[in-house]
């Protein structure tokens, strides 16, 4: 039977003749049939990928990303993805509760002391600490080895970390503050807001400071002022893991920027900006530096234990 017998015998068994749909009505009804599916494959897509980073026995999982360093693609694969989905939730996870909310909110008067104002970031240093000690590759490292990383870079990292924070998490909080203008000189403390707003153009991406973090972290002689830190770490074998962890997080870090530019110039213009900023800070960490050492040696019996491991090594380091 053609479509209209059909329909003149449903009219014929009671069929409500205002239930017959227009051509516009029946345009839209597949419109609808059409998002409603697009919809659940965008789902199945999200559950799949919930899935997989809802492992529990390793939180970022290592991968075999350096086999693609021969040719870049600006399409990351989805060993990328997972792994970049894993760093999101473990960064949420350890660093992004701790703030300054509890600096600002400290009295600016004799009682405000840099001890104080040292001791009030020990939960964040402990966060960031925790969130690199998820990455594999981190915690593959024999202890000593991993202590001289952390001891180097953490001062210096934990800056980049504290705009990522205040700018991200807690924009209300990124001004100028009394608070920080009393514990540190005027020169110190406008080097290290100048180095915040250099790098301000790049926090507000979901990963790319977060990626960037792990990088430099694995980086044996981040720290400038190498002669006040000499912390070094001999063993070949050592070094050698350090560098082939550090080579699968920059190569990382290198695909995401090219998967986020419109073409290879611009993602090296923007790699390049990214290193030279980062490089800009160093500088600043070494006016920080002689002022922490001027004061905190006054200070010291007063420091929490994380804090005075970083910030005083009592004696020079190798592995």
């Amino acid at each position: 039977q053609c479509n209209c017998c059909r329909l003149a015998k449903c009219i014929r068994i009671g069929m409500d003749r205002k239930a017959i749909r227009t051509d516009d009505q029946r345009l839209e009804r597949l419109r609808l049939i059409e998002t409603n599916r697009q919809k659940r494959a965008e789902q199945k897509v999200e559950d799949e990928k919930s899935l997989a980073t809802n492992n529990k026995q390793i939180i970022i999982r290592p991968n075999g990303l350096l086999r693609y360093s021969k040719t870049y693609s600006f399409s990351l694969s989805s060993y990328d993805y997972t792994l970049l989905t894993n760093i999101f939730h473990e960064y949420e996870r350890a660093c992004v509760p701790h703030t300054y909310k509890e600096h600002l909110n400290m009295p600016v008067n004799e009682t405000l002391t840099l001890h104080k104002f040292l001791n009030a970031s020990s939960n964040m240093y402990i966060g960031f600490i925790s969130y690199i000690n998820s990455v594999p590759e981190f915690r593959s490292i024999p202890v000593d080895a991993k202590m001289l990383l952390i001891k180097n870079n953490v001062q210096q990292i934990l800056r980049k970390n504290s705009t990522l924070i205040m700018k991200t998490i807690t924009p209300e909080l990124d001004r100028d503050s009394p608070v920080f203008l009393h514990i540190f000189p005027k020169d110190v403390y406008m080097g290290m807001r100048d180095t915040s707003i250099a790098l301000s153009p790049f926090v507000h991406d979901p990963m790319l400071m977060k990626l960037f973090l792990i990088t430099l972290m694995l980086s044996k002689y981040l720290n400038v002022e190498y002669t006040n830190y000499h912390i070094e770490c001999n063993d070949e074998n050592i070094t050698r893991n350090i560098f082939a962890a550090q080579n699968i997080y920059v190569e990382l870090l290198w695909r995401y920027i090219l998967s986020r530019c419109a073409n290879y110039q611009q993602s090296v213009h923007f790699l390049t900006s990214l290193i030279t900023r980062t490089l800009y800070s160093q500088t600043v960490q070494v006016k920080l530096n002689k002022f922490m050492n001027t004061i905190i040696p006054t200070q010291n019996h007063q420091l929490e234990p994380i804090i005075k491991s970083l910030w005083n090594p009592s004696e020079e380091n190798s592995c």
